[in-house]
């Protein structure tokens, strides 16, 4: 990694059999095209492979997928191959996924030469999307499609739309960096903690690289990948301090067989998987993810009388691993003597108030758990995996267990947590219950209090905090910004609006003038049409009162689900639309506070 602080530079690459474009976007907004291709332009632009060696060198170079084609095949380029070999090794790696390190070996070029300092942004954004998803997640200006096939001859007529196109995407992968930038600053930090380039790494991936660097570091030899583990059977270790009042899920657990399939995941038993485990006047199940009650359609208040508390253990998974000192056998112990300390340097540091570097540690210690279940990468360790999470499942069964034998009500629960509604003259009663279980088990609980709860089902739920702080989780238009489709968001204001009785529901989707606010976002599989109109493969759009059909999926003109009365909105308007349908999102915020169970 080039420790030199570097101007910024945005880079896409589009090829085809007869033409290939490279668009260098520069943080002023300045985009320089730089074109290889026989055709006769108007308005050439010229293939200047010096002039793109020297911004390569001087900048650093933002890409979206960089690492695994633009690079390459740029890399390539400057050597000096041609149109119809550039054409080759795409295809190389687009149809027969060649990765990285075979296309070094098989073009002999180096994709990552150590003189450049590039970031790769798709393992750094969340959830695995594609670039498009990413800009109309962001409420990006455009998010047009590639306007021609990869297997088309391009045309003088082509160049406009694939120049403005390329362009867009180098605008799309500046919005992205923008968005990203707190987590790219936390990935300079640690770059330079651990003197290794964790730029272009995901969260999980960076955890693993710092244990990897840490345990050579302490132990002197190579951590290497375990071996082929398909097919294998294990069962989970069931800890000492493991016990239920009258429960008799342990018999079930003790018995149950875990196989690791050919994708490295691991199959939950049938005897844990469809089992309901009733427990007072609540309904679990288990899972390979995590412990889930069965509520729908309920809504619960705190009063006079009562009150809703919630508990959340903190750093669960991280916990469960430490407390029963668990380590992946092809590393040994050097694994949880790292992980303990990066643990513990993590909470000095946030003790310390050194904001940066917990949250850089906090990456490490949280991000370990994916790759426990990945078998590519060295710290996989399917059995570790299964005994994190069932360990979590079960000792939350033991704490609902123990608060429904003294008559608390436990309303939800949910992977790391559980809420309860008791009276107010019994609150002692639950905390005693609760430190209770914090000696037995060794975890720590945290503690929050609740007006209300509404809630369509465990995972799609409304809390309003009595600091008047709002929790959602999964409703429709929520999440995190970057890690899920905007579904019309304004109507899940809306009905938190008018629960916490803010505004009614009309009176925030008639005050709102902010088009953002009433788009909805979806991928479509074979890209999707809007009279007869080609809009690509992630599609935009808003509800109008002009219109009586729906958009449709190329492939076999059928409806694509939640689309009539849309309107594509591809590119975002300068002003706000007259024709918005303010009814169609008055009519589906009051069906969304239906599913809570509010008439």
């Amino acid at each position: 990694m080039v420790a030199v602080s570097r101007p910024v530079c945005f880079l896409d690459l589009e090829v085809y059999k007869n033409y290939v474009l490279c668009a260098i976007r520069h943080q002023n907004g300045e985009t320089e095209l730089f074109e290889k291709t026989d055709l006769a332009a108007e308005d050439p632009r010229l293939w200047d492979a010096e002039k793109i060696r020297e911004i390569l060198l001087s900048h650093r170079v933002v890409t979206f997928n960089g690492l695994g084609y633009d690079m390459p095949l740029l890399m390539y380029a400057l050597t000096g191959a041609s149109v119809a070999d550039l054409k080759k090794a795409s295809d190389r790696i687009i149809i027969n996924n060649c990765k990285p390190w075979n296309f070094e070996r098989e073009f002999r070029v180096k994709v990552a030469p150590d003189e450049l300092d590039h970031v790769d942004l798709m393992e750094v954004a969340p959830m695995r999307g594609s670039l498009k998803l990413y800009g109309g997640r962001m409420h990006s200006r455009s998010i047009e499609d590639l306007p021609r096939e990869p297997g088309s001859t391009i045309v003088p007529a082509d160049l406009v739309d694939l120049r403005r196109y390329c362009i867009n995407d180098t605008s799309l992968t500046e919005d992205l960096y923008t968005t990203l930038k707190v987590q790219l600053d936390l990935r300079e930090a640690m770059s330079a903690r651990y003197k290794v380039n964790l730029m272009s790494k995901s969260d999980p991936q960076i955890a693993e690289a710092v244990m990897k660097v840490e345990i050579e570091r302490r132990t002197g030899r190579k951590v290497e990948k375990p071996g082929e583990q398909m097919g294998t059977q294990f069962q989970y270790q069931i800890p000492s301090w493991m016990g239920f009042l009258g429960l008799d899920i342990l018999d079930s657990v003790r018995g149950a067989v875990f196989e690791v399939t050919d994708t490295g995941g691991v199959l939950m038993p049938p005897a844990l998987k469809d089992r309901k485990i009733e427990i007072g006047k609540g309904v679990y199940r288990m899972g390979i993810g995590g412990l889930h009650s069965s509520e729908e359609r309920r809504q619960v208040h705190a009063d006079s009388e009562y009150t809703l508390l919630d508990f959340d253990v903190a750093s669960y998974y991280p916990a469960i691993l430490l407390n029963q000192g668990l380590f992946p056998k092809h590393i040994g112990p050097s694994f949880l003597e790292v992980y303990r300390e990066l643990v513990f340097q993590r909470l000095v540091a946030k003790k310390a108030g050194l904001k940066t570097e917990a949250e850089s540690l906090k990456i490490c210690v949280n991000g370990l758990f994916g790759k426990l279940g990945s078998k590519w990468s060295v710290v996989y360790a399917p059995n570790l995996m299964i005994q994190i999470t069932v360990t979590g499942q079960l000792a939350l069964l033991m704490l609902i267990e123990s608060l429904e034998d003294t008559g608390i009500q436990v309303v939800s629960a949910n992977t790391d947590g559980v809420t309860v509604r008791c009276r107010r003259g019994r609150v002692d009663v639950v905390e005693q219950r609760a430190r209770e279980w914090e000696k037995t088990t060794g975890f720590t609980l945290e503690r929050k209090e609740y007006r209300s709860l509404w809630s369509a089902d465990v995972n799609n739920y409304i809390a309003l905090q009595t600091n008047g702080e709002i929790k959602t989780k999964g409703w429709p238009g929520g999440g995190l910004p970057l890690q899920k489709n905007p579904t019309a968001p304004i109507c899940a204001k809306a009905v938190i609006n008018q629960l916490t009785l803010v505004s009614s529901i009309e009176e925030t989707i008639r005050g709102c003038q902010d088009i953002r606010q009433f788009l909805s976002l979806r991928q479509v599989k074979g890209g999707a049409k809007w009279r007869e109109q080609k809009l690509g493969k992630v599609i935009r759009w808003i509800y109008s009162k002009d219109v009586d059909e729906a958009i449709l999926y190329c492939v076999n003109n059928y409806l694509v689900p939640k689309t009539y009365g849309a309107r594509p909105l591809m590119d975002l308007p300068e002003e706000f639309p007259e024709d918005l349908d303010h009814q169609w999102y008055i009519n589906t915020s009051r069906a969304m506070l239906a599913d809570l169970g509010v008439e």
